[in-house]
């Protein structure tokens, strides 16, 4: 099943505003608590090894630019 980018972008802001709605349920301080952690983490990976914290931006980057690229040339011939 193929996604066209504006589809992904609707989905985008459908998780956002969920995602938004849900951390104001009575379950926002354990959202917090989990968001602070896994912020104080990706701190703590930065801190012990940049090099490779680069490394998997950069892999990551260039997979989303390629997929991006792809869609738009499969939408452009179909």
């Amino acid at each position: 099943m193929w996604v066209r980018e504006r589809d992904a972008v609707d989905y985008l802001g459908i998780a956002a505003v969920t995602l938004l709605g849900w951390i104001h349920f009575p379950y926002r301080f354990f959202v917090y608590t989990q968001l602070h952690y896994a912020a104080w983490w990706l701190q703590r990976w930065i801190d012990q090894s940049p090099t490779q914290v680069i490394g998997v931006a950069v892999v990551v980057v260039a997979l989303a630019g390629g997929m991006l690229l792809a869609g738009i040339v499969r939408s452009a011939s179909a």
